[in-house]
């Protein structure tokens, strides 16, 4: 056998790892891994916050802009309510001059009574025939000349009242209005919002409403939705935004620059029934949503039904 020469080093057999440990590589690829999972989650939250902060900021604002319309339909309803007030003064005023001149009328028949009892008496005397037919003609003309300025004052207290009466009527209409649109203000942001055809067959499953969906085919152009009449004034679809008048009980009611998805609210009929309409999708001359009724209409109702 041959001898190692002096100049060579041994070699020195290197140990294999122990088993069951992970080599350096795969620790290094592991942890890198987890790294950026971490980073990618912080990242998203991060997103994932900015995005709620902004939906906060808009609920904000459309909240701000409910409570100023409130205060707007307020003072309108207060003003309503002066003139209401000043119409019922009228009337009263009106009544009291009809009473006046009844007793005016009164007074002209008792002093009528005295002349008859007079003409009487002067027949009872054997007095002058002639001059008899005189005072009965000067009587009988002061009496119908007495009764003519009566009846004008009558018919003038009759007019007034009602010209009072119309007044009366278009403010009870004006009010009627604007109490419509109070009720559009009061509970605008509502959970119970349908968005697209699944989320309505869920209101459907519930049972509590019926639901009609309806598209207006061409802008300004009625169409009929059961009882209550829409018309599209115009639509933005890149904004969401649109303007629509609904008709209901002869009455019109403008809604402008809504939101798509944004419920209105507003009383239908005598018994004041709370329908809900939602438009969930607009185009340039089109759009479509639809229109929630209560199935219950006795409870559903902001006043009971009256007796016929």
């Amino acid at each position: 056998m041959g001898t190692p020469s002096m100049g060579s080093q041994p070699r020195v057999p290197v140990p294999p790892p122990p088993a069951g440990m992970i080599p350096d590589s795969i620790k290094t690829f592991v942890l890198f891994i987890l790294v950026v999972a971490v980073g990618y989650l912080l990242f998203d939250n991060y997103q994932f916050q900015q995005k709620t902060l902004v939906e906060i900021a808009k609920l904000s604002s459309q909240l701000t802009v409910l409570q100023n319309l409130d205060k707007a339909s307020e003072a309108k309803l207060l003003g309503l309510k002066e003139e209401i007030s000043g119409t019922q003064e009228a009337v009263g005023s009106a009544k009291a001059e009809l009473r006046k001149t009844a007793q005016h009328a009164q007074a002209i028949q008792v002093e009528g009574e005295k002349t008859k009892a007079e003409l009487n008496q002067a027949i009872a005397t054997k007095a002058d025939a002639s001059q008899v037919q005189a005072q009965v003609q000067a009587a009988k003309t002061e009496a119908e000349a007495k009764i003519g300025q009566v009846s004008t004052e009558v018919g003038g207290v009759k007019t007034e009242v009602g010209v009072v009466k119309t007044d009366l009527a278009n403010t009870k209409r004006d009010l009627e209005g604007t109490q419509r649109q109070l009720v559009d203000v009061r509970e605008t942001l509502t959970a119970a919002v349908a968005k697209n055809s699944g989320e309505l067959s869920e209101l459907r499953r519930k049972g509590e409403r019926d639901y009609i969906e309806f598209e207006i085919p061409k802008k300004n152009q009625l169409t009929k939705v059961e009882d209550i009449r829409v018309l599209l004034k115009g639509a933005d679809p890149k904004k969401g935004k649109y303007s629509l008048e609904i008709v209901v009980d002869d009455n019109k009611l403008e809604k402008k620059d809504r939101g798509i998805n944004e419920p209105i609210q507003f009383l239908v009929g005598r018994n004041r029934i709370r329908y809900e309409l939602v438009v969930n999708w607009v185009q340039k001359d089109k759009a479509g949503g639809y229109l929630a009724i209560p199935k219950d209409k006795t409870l559903s109702a902001d006043r009971p039904a009256t007796k016929e």
